[in-house]
């Protein structure tokens, strides 16, 4: 029974870190769509992306393998678009 509380923790701890790099990702591309600054929401992705992979890295947080290569994938996006202003 421990077992199962702690794996409902995990799981609603690496939901949670998902969902707020997911939420900063699409703050981020509706403001760039309504071509608002988007600087804010930028830095925002960045910041929660790269603290889900840190994680994952160091295994506190369980990742698939997709999903740290879309989480990459768009880090690289934005980042290549900050750095291009």
């Amino acid at each position: 029974m421990k077992d199962i509380i702690n794996l409902n923790v995990v799981i609603g701890t690496i939901s949670k870190d998902l969902l707020d790099v997911q939420k900063s990702l699409e703050n981020y591309r509706e403001k760039q769509a309504r071509k608002e600054a988007v600087d804010e929401e930028a830095f925002q992705f960045v910041e929660k992306a790269e603290k889900v992979l840190d994680k994952a890295e160091k295994g506190e947080l369980q990742l698939t393998e997709d999903q740290i290569r879309r989480i990459k994938s768009n880090l690289i996006k934005i980042l290549n678009k900050i750095q291009s202003k």
